[in-house]
């Protein structure tokens, strides 16, 4: 697909969700509500109640993937996935997006952490709420933080991450950087050089070796003569937050879980090295972790699609999802 048609396709999707966003109602009672993060950040989002049932009930956080995220079409339709199983949901406007406060722009992990963890605090205060049965779902860029806000929060039931990675930031954005030079048209094996070049980059300003810059420094004065390249022309300086995001690993966090975390992925993903991934959770799984994986057959990031109807799941989604957050609050001992 050339770069002028992915940028249509982009383009005609988000105005579908625009104009169809609205036409989702949640299946509960719905209460507009703010929260505070550790740092004095007002968050604006909606709590929903299903209906009749019996409280306390189990909860779930929705988190959010990397865009400026709303309380939009896609995470009412999760929410709803969860509402119909009996579920309370909390779904809120990402920092710097919407009603909530905050500098999107400026965001570093530990603000996203520190969110999802008020968020968590706020939903296990409510009266409605069992606080031992409460999960969070990750999707794409909050899936990398899921696992370190489960190990200081605590108690999570469990965790859902869609689409998210399971390496450093640095590891993961050379394979949909490869991606992205294939679809401007670039040759698959300079791309791939590139992509690697890029990698290298980046670990170069994490661990900061100065024999890796001299060598790098040869390596894109070589790669400024050519054409195709996508490549800086030299090493320019970058800030300590960045090096912090680029940096951030959810590894260790994943290996030392007890929390129950479920992965989906698709198999056409071009955002997430899926293969890895699963190689990744599987080594994991060996060694007792309590990590599970699904991948979706010829389903790209989305594990969906926008259509004239509006965004619709990849076929078996929301099953799979909502079973797994039901029998994990279940074996959750509730006498709260």
């Amino acid at each position: 697909m050339s770069a002028t048609r992915k940028t249509v396709d982009i383009v005609f999707g988000i105005l579908i969700v625009a104009l169809t966003s609205g036409c989702i109602s949640y299946d509960g009672d719905a209460e507009d509500v703010t929260f505070t993060s550790a740092d004095g950040t007002v968050l604006a989002g909606t709590f929903v109640l299903p209906d009749k049932v019996e409280t306390p009930v189990p909860a779930v956080v929705l988190l959010h993937g990397a865009e400026p995220a709303t309380r939009s079409m896609a995470y009412k339709m999760h929410a709803n996935v969860f509402l119909e199983r009996g579920m309370a949901v909390l779904l809120f406007d990402k920092r710097g997006a919407g009603e909530s406060g905050g500098d999107h722009s400026s965001k570093t992990f530990e603000q996203l952490i520190s969110d999802a963890l008020a968020a968590v605090q706020f939903v296990r205060e409510r009266n409605e709420v069992s606080p031992s049965r409460i999960g969070v779902v990750g999707v794409s860029q909050s899936g990398w933080i899921t696992p370190e806000v489960a190990e200081r929060s605590g108690d999570l039931a469990f965790v859902i991450n869609k689409v998210s990675p399971c390496s450093a930031w640095f590891e993961t954005v050379a394979w949909e950087m490869y991606n992205d030079l294939m679809t401007d048209g670039v040759a698959k094996e300079s791309a791939r050089e590139q992509a690697e070049i890029q990698r290298q980059i980046r670990a170069y300003y994490i661990f900061d070796n100065a024999e890796v810059r001299e060598e790098l420094e040869d390596v894109l004065a070589r790669w400024a003569t050519r054409e195709d390249s996508q490549l800086p022309e030299r090493l320019e300086p970058v800030s300590q937050s960045y090096i912090d995001m680029i940096g951030y690993d959810p590894v260790p966090f994943i290996k030392r879980a007890t929390t129950p975390m479920l992965y989906l992925y698709g198999t056409d993903d071009v955002n997430i090295p899926t293969s890895e991934c699963v190689d990744t959770l599987s080594s994991l799984q060996a060694d007792g972790v309590p990590v599970s994986y699904h991948v979706f057959s010829d389903e790209g990031h989305e594990l969906g699609g926008v259509g004239l109807k509006g965004y619709s799941f990849a076929d078996g989604y929301a099953e799979i999802i909502g079973d797994f957050a039901v029998e994990q609050t279940r074996l959750v001992n509730s006498s709260d």
